[in-house]
């Protein structure tokens, strides 16, 4: 009979506790993070026919970090493409739109070389130079204020990490002190700490592990400790110490002071590492706007120079091109960027880094910056001086020309962004619409005792600086610089022989070339010889004979001629925008590449969300599945231990009529 009721009695007790399982999971079926309970018992035959039992939260791992992993995929995609679209927005849209804006320049510009005297045509023309150099600056402004929002929710998101990693810890902490890790404490204490994991998981990428012991270790995507025993990190982001435009993320711990470590986020998932990887996207977008705006403005900076105004005088700059300032770890060192006139189709859209030995006139080093990688371009670096004796060094093959205020900047660090705001910092450099220099700057003369029928045309003129042959004196007018080519002469085997003001010759073009572009054709003396020399070019056209000769002058009072300004308009057609390697591209197709690579990324970053969100419900389902609570099975489960209860109760209740018959019989 004592068997009876201590078989009812632990039968009773163990079902009491079942049901409470129960109806724990009904009443949390819809609290957020709640993992199914399950409580088991082992058999105990020679006690009273039950024995220890155990809960457990009904879940499978290795999906649920499996769902940690879908999850920061998901937060990266929806991050990257929001930081992103905006800026796609603005590229494409038409208010801003760059080449729309070159269209409607070009279009003016070639109404005002038909008749080159208008000066309503030519006011019309200044109009949308002014139109197209705001919209440049306006477009990076915008793209700015948008990289400003970005770096604001890095701000955000790396507050938030802090915060959730922070509560794991101490919800950890509090686990491990817990005397049971199967009480009701320790189940709600773990439901909350994966709870924590899971919103953390959507902020960056992590990997959850678990020791021998039990404890939970957390980790970023990359390996780097978050949360270990009595060790937590703490996110920090803050402006790169070169470039201001970026945020740094660094990372400290509560158990080593105040020292920061600088990681590098590349590969992270979650949100985080999708607003840091937009951040790099705009700056190249920024970048490569800026190299578009600086070949645009030297190409025609260097066209207007090769020609004369309406005022009779030669052409000036119709764009200011600014310095670059350049970032330096070192007080009292400083570096400035300015652009190679001429030389705008070599800009790329890169950053410089220079890097000096911490011995007086010892080596330096130049990088070109590209996707994060630095490349060493020390050896297309021309070392010199500047007019104060200061170091100059100058990569013609990039454009650019380094100034620095010392003659050897000894143990200094510089980065330089050359075009990361040079779309903002163009202005407009000419305010009257005279100043359009349409009227080439030089012009041909045919004599008019050549016995050949044969005439000079000019072809057209593009060069700059030295190597034009045409110069600007002190009354702002354009003259030939010393040496330039200024007469051909036809020798008595038919060569087209080439002599300057004071009838030295300076090289021949063969007979067999036909008067074709005669500079071009020609064999010059080699201490008259410099690449791209002269900046204009002459065909000679017609039966030509020996002792001919033709005057090259310059095009004073030439007001109705616009051979310079219909070289200007040619110039929407070429190349003139670095593209990669040797490959050049018009303005268009620049513009319509920076297009193409934000669309694309927003294009592919859509596509891939699209799969993630997808793979992160399946994923989710399948956690849910197993850890989630299934209302049917809990009432059937509840039905079941409510008669097994009744049962048991029952045991009791058989077992007390039983003692009372014995008791009765004596």
């Amino acid at each position: 009979m004592l068997d009876l009721l201590q078989t009812g009695k632990y039968g009773l007790l163990a079902h009491q506790n079942l049901l409470h399982t129960t109806s724990n999971n009904i009443s949390n079926v819809n609290t957020e993070g709640y993992v199914r309970q399950n409580t088991n018992y082992y058999t105990s035959v020679i006690d009273w026919g039950i024995g220890e039992s155990y809960t457990r939260r009904m879940y499978d791992q290795y999906v649920q970090r499996e769902l940690f992993r879908d999850r920061g995929t998901v937060g990266y995609y929806d991050a990257y493409i929001s930081g992103m679209d905006t800026v796609d927005s603005m590229l494409s849209e038409s208010s801003m739109n760059i080449a729309s804006s070159l269209n409607s320049y070009f279009s003016a510009l070639q109404d005002a070389v038909q008749d080159p005297t208008s000066t309503a045509s030519r006011r019309e023309l200044l109009a949308q130079l002014e139109i197209m150099v705001d919209r440049y600056g306006t477009l990076n402004a915008n793209i700015t204020n948008e990289l400003k929002d970005v770096n604001a929710k890095i701000d955000d998101t790396v507050t938030t990490i802090n915060d959730l990693v922070y509560n794991i810890y101490e919800v950890n902490k509090q686990i491990n002190q817990l005397p049971n890790e199967q009480s009701d404490q320790a189940l709600q204490l773990k439901d909350k700490r994966d709870q924590l994991i899971y919103e953390l998981s959507e902020k960056v990428d992590i990997n959850v592990t678990t020791t021998q012991e039990g404890d939970l270790s957390l980790y970023l995507g990359n390996g780097q400790l978050l949360v270990n025993g009595d060790t937590y990190a703490t996110l920090h982001s803050k402006n790169d110490s070169f470039d201001p435009t970026k945020r740094a993320v660094s990372i400290t711990f509560n158990t080593e002071g105040d020292e920061e470590i600088v990681i590098n986020y590349k590969g992270w998932g979650g949100e985080l590492g999708g607003y840091l990887q937009s951040t790099d996207e705009i700056r190249q977008s920024m970048r490569q706007l800026g190299q578009l705006a600086v070949a645009f403005a030297d190409a025609m900076n260097v066209q207007n120079k090769s020609g004369i105004t309406l005022e009779n005088k030669a052409g000036e700059d119709l764009i200011t091109i600014p310095t670059a300032k350049a970032v330096s770890d070192t007080d009292g060192s400083a570096m400035t960027v300015s652009f190679i006139e001429g030389k705008g189709s070599n800009v790329t859209a890169n950053d410089y880094k220079v890097v000096f030995s911490d011995t007086y006139g010892g080596d330096f080093h130049v990088y070109m910056v590209e996707d994060g990688r630095e490349i060493d371009i020390t050896d297309q670096v021309a070392i010199g001086a500047d007019a104060n004796g200061n170091l100059e060094l100058t990569i013609e093959d990039h454009g650019i020309v380094m100034n620095f205020n010392q003659t050897y900047p000894t143990g200094a660090k510089f980065y330089v962004q050359p075009t990361m705001h040079a779309a903002y910092d163009i202005k407009t450099n000419i305010t009257k619409p005279e100043d359009f220099a349409f009227a080439s700057a030089v012009r041909g003369n045919t004599s008019g005792t050549n016995q050949g029928n044969a005439v000079i045309e000019f072809e057209g003129m593009s060069a700059s600086g030295t190597n034009m042959g045409v110069g600007i004196d002190a009354d702002g007018n354009s003259a030939f610089n010393k040496g330039a080519p200024t007469r051909i002469e036809i020798g008595n085997d038919g060569s087209y022989i080439i002599c300057d003001s004071a009838g030295n010759r300076l090289g021949a073009a063969p007979a067999y070339c036909n008067g074709k572009n005669v500079f071009a054709n020609a064999v010059w003396d080699p201490d008259k010889y410099e690449p791209g020399y002269p900046g204009y070019e002459f065909s000679i056209t017609g039966t030509v004979e020996p002792n001919d000769s033709f005057v090259i002058e310059i095009n004073s009072d030439g007001y109705s001629d616009n051979s310079n300004g219909v070289q200007m308009g040619l110039l929407q057609q070429e190349n003139l925008v670095y593209s990669h390697g040797s490959n050049k591209v018009s303005f268009t197709e620049g513009y319509a590449n920076i297009l193409s690579d934000v669309g694309s990324a927003v294009m592919s970053a859509s596509t891939n969300l699209e799969a993630a969100q997808v793979k992160c419900e399946q994923t989710e389902n399948l956690f849910q599945s197993q850890a989630g609570v299934n209302l049917d099975e809990e009432a059937a489960n509840l039905i079941r231990f409510q008669q097994c209860y009744a049962a048991c109760a029952k045991i009791i209740s058989t077992s007390q009529t039983v003692f009372d018959s014995l008791i009765s019989a004596f």
